[in-house]
């Protein structure tokens, strides 16, 4: 989860992830945990990250359906 300052139209410094980044990036994991599957069924690492480039509305949440709409489409056996 990649919060960029220009997605509200402030400035600023892209150093490392702030509090916001940390705390939503930490809610759509626990959100995409429970559907996938464990290392039995699916033996592959998986990386989904997500760049918010406008926020005008919960972010957390976009993120969390186009991931699960990328599990999908990528053939990941969701729960």
């Amino acid at each position: 989860y990649n919060f960029p300052p220009f997605s509200t139209g402030e400035t600023g410094f892209l150093r490392g992830p702030k509090r916001r980044e940390i705390g939503h990036g930490a809610l759509a994991e626990k959100a995409l945990l429970p559907v996938i599957p464990n290392e039995n069924e699916f033996p592959y690492t998986l990386r989904i990250v997500s760049e918010i480039l406008e926020s005008n509305g919960s972010t957390s949440m976009a993120s969390v359906c186009a991931s699960s709409l990328a599990l999908m489409d990528t053939g990941v056996p969701i729960k």
